[in-house]
């Protein structure tokens, strides 16, 4: 019982609050029929204990309280019965006095007020008592009709025959009528007041029979019933109330439908006319009437004048709202998703965690540890939807700056991401964002800001740029390592997901299109490696530009692994036969960016690539402090020096081109550059051959540039030095 009890209550509340919402929404709602019969999502609502259940985020399990409980102290175990030793003969038997016990009240009042039996019954006997009043003066008023009604003849029937060929409906006059109306569920009875106008039948007629083939009265008994369950409910005067409206104006639209304004008009004339009558309040929701609310006439009037024109933006809405009401109305409850309390992350280098942190456990699972003498002067979020799950703010530039609309005060966020996320960023802007750590199959990284967002209203900002700077000297690096070892992440490494640079570990080519513009593709095979295996297009440089771009297949709603797989089996089976060859490959990803594209176009280039080898080998060779000179070269030594001190080096022509890998020289001959480091590393830039060798460590890898640039790296030297 208790639990029928909790269900009504909880189907009570919840149709409730889509009553309310349905009312909210309804200017929304063009189509008077369908706001008509949204409201049977109410009516299922309030009568059907199914649904689905909405999981929350379950909270972190809070730590035990540190407050003294006092304890009660425990019960007496019973103690066995104590046997009286014999009687002597003669001695006076004393018996034990029984303990007074406290007299106990005749009736709990307070049982019986929260016995579930009780409230059943009052709910039942009120359910009994609404539903029985509108049946018996149902039941009374269409006695009444029968005994003094009286069948037509004449025009009324004859109108009735040719709206109703079928016969299904019955007419009949009765002088305690005073608005037409529509009575009977099985066989419908159209009954009329005395004295109704000839012109006007049409209209009634059209009206009650549309009541009838719709089967409105139906939904009215189904109305009652459903909202007599719910007697208690206040609200359930307004449900009634709003359905009885809504079945009025979407009959009246389904009727004036087809009509022309002389029609319609016409039509708003007979409510008009009718307007003078009113039902039985007892039968006044089971009845289907012409004209039942005088308040609500203005408003029929206006819809039977000015039907209103749904456009494709108006269904579109209709559509969107009525989901909308659906999905809530398929709610019937909202818990706690059950987890088990999370294991701690063993922490992988305590060493490496702060001293004195502030801990921010999140709802992911993670904590994220931040200096404590810095929180004071940090604004900390922890948005629980997308990739970003935690932001750090300088509170002061923050408020200073107006809030979240611009984002002043901003330090750092961490955010994370899974394989799919974590390809579409690779090839997507990432000015901003560095990939820190790995692991359970998400990639996570730091993002910055780009520009300065320190803000100050202060006249003095002295002391508030002293804040910002200690807090972005110290974050976030102070908390990088503290948040790998706490929960158990393995630091970024670029050599754990590239080989070389590369994202397929497979052959390499590069492929030159001169067209629209001058581009080398690097070109790899994802899939299936060697002969029968598909090609794909993995980068792409602007020649001359220096701008080397990663590709990977997007929008696929997949990983580029598991798309190339289906490609794979796809060409297996005799399709995409043109991916089966690197030439191939790259018309088919440059058609689909450029119009026009031939074969001729596209040329097959000779060399290992070396992808992003001056980023990757020299540049940071040319970082270190060094020297740099013009040599010639004779069977390996030098013979003549010049020395380039105090000048700007033009290594920066090298980085517009793509770099693929060259065979090494029999012997160093000829004119050379020698950018030579402090610590003994080179970089030799060969005039034989157009090559450069970089020697690390005692060993030397030589590359060329892939592409025609109009000359090689010792000419693109030697014009930057001579201006």
């Amino acid at each position: 019982m208790a639990e029928f009890l909790r269900t009504l209550l909880v189907l009570t509340v919840l149709g409730s609050v889509l009553t309310g919402l349905l009312l909210v929404v309804r200017p929304l709602i063009r189509s008077k029929t369908v706001f008509y019969y949204l409201w049977l999502l109410v009516l299922a609502r309030l009568c059907l204990p199914v649904g689905v259940t909405i999981p929350l985020p379950a909270r972190a399990p809070e730590a035990p309280s540190q407050a003294v409980v006092q304890q009660q102290p425990a019960a007496r175990p019973v103690q066995p019965e104590q046997v009286q030793p014999p009687v002597q003969d003669g001695a006076a038997q004393v018996q034990p006095q029984p303990e007074t016990q406290p007299a106990r009240p005749a009736v709990d009042w307070r049982g019986v007020l929260t016995s579930p039996a009780l409230w059943l019954a009052l709910w039942a006997a009120g359910t009994v008592f609404c539903l029985g009043r509108q049946v018996w003066g149902y039941r009374r008023f269409a006695r009444l009709v029968k005994e003094t009604g009286e069948h037509p003849e004449g025009a009324a029937l004859a109108r009735l025959t040719r709206l109703d060929p079928e016969g299904r409906s019955r007419l009949m006059v009765c002088p305690y009528v005073t608005t037409p109306m529509l009575l009977g569920v099985v066989r419908p009875t159209i009954v009329l007041p005395c004295g109704v106008e000839e012109d006007r039948l049409g209209d009634i007629l059209a009206h009650e029979l549309t009541h009838a083939r719709r089967q409105d009265l139906l939904y009215k008994w189904f109305a009652v019933a459903v909202t007599s369950l719910h007697w208690f409910n206040p609200l359930m005067i307004v449900v009634r109330r709003q359905l009885n409206r809504a079945c009025e104006l979407s009959c009246d639209e389904a009727v004036v439908k087809g009509l022309d304004a002389a029609g319609r008009r016409h039509y708003g004339e007979t409510l008009l006319a009718m307007a003078a009558g009113q039902p039985p309040k007892s039968v006044g929701m089971l009845t289907a009437t012409l004209c039942e609310e005088k308040k609500h006439l203005k408003e029929r009037l206006v819809g039977v004048m000015r039907p209103g024109k749904r456009g494709p933006a108006a269904v579109a809405v209709t559509l969107v709202m009525a989901l909308v009401l659906t999905a809530c109305a398929s709610v019937l409850d909202a818990k706690p998703t059950a987890s088990p309390s999370p294991s701690p992350t063993p922490v992988s280098d305590p060493e490496t965690l702060l001293e004195n942190p502030e801990l921010y456990p999140l709802s992911n699972g993670l904590t994220v540890a931040l200096p404590a003498d810095l929180t004071a002067d940090l604004l900390v979020q922890t948005p629980e939807e997308g990739n970003m799950f935690f932001s750090v703010y300088d509170r002061r530039s923050y408020e200073a700056g107006g809030g979240a609309e611009m984002e002043m005060g901003w330090i750092f966020s961490l955010a994370r991401y899974d394989q799919l996320g974590f390809e579409e960023a690779l090839v997507s802007e990432n000015s901003g964002r560095t990939f820190i750590a790995r692991g359970d199959g998400w990639y996570y990284a730091w993002q910055f800001p780009t520009d300065v967002r320190f803000y100050t209203m202060a006249e003095d900002p002295t002391e508030d740029l002293a804040i910002w700077t200690r807090l972005t000297d110290r974050l976030p690096e102070e908390l990088f390592s503290d948040f790998l070892a706490r929960n158990g992440l393995t630091a970024f490494d670029e050599s754990e997901i590239y080989t070389d640079s590369c994202f397929w570990d497979s052959d390499h080519v590069y492929v030159s299109y001169e067209g629209a513009e001058s581009v080398t593709l690097l070109l790899s095979q994802p899939a299936t490696q060697g002969e029968g295996g598909i090609w794909c297009v993995e980068g792409l440089f602007y020649n001359g530009m220096g701008s080397p771009l990663r590709v990977l297949p997007l929008n696929t709603g997949m990983p580029a692994a598991e798309y190339y797989a289906g490609v794979q089996e796809e060409a297996d089976q005799g399709h995409h036969t043109g991916l089966l060859t690197p030439e191939g490959a790259a018309l088919d990803w440059l058609a689909t960016r450029y119009d026009g594209v031939t074969t001729g176009q596209v040329t097959l280039v000779e060399g290992e690539p070396a992808w992003l080898a001056m980023e990757r080998v020299v540049q940071p060779v040319l970082n270190q402090s060094g020297t740099l000179r013009g040599v010639v070269y004779a069977d390996g030594a030098e013979t003549q020096t010049t020395v380039y001190d105090g000048q700007t080096y033009p290594f920066g022509q090298l980085n517009l081109w793509p770099w693929a890998r060259a065979e090494a020289p029999e012997t160093l001959d000829g004119p050379a550059f020698v950018y030579e480091t402090d610590s003994g590393d080179k970089v030799i830039f060969l005039a034989d051959g157009e090559r450069a060798g970089v020697e690390q460590g005692g060993e030397t890898a030589w590359y060329r540039l892939a592409c025609d640039g109009g000359s090689g790296m010792y000419d693109k030297i030697s014009r930057g030095l001579l201006g």
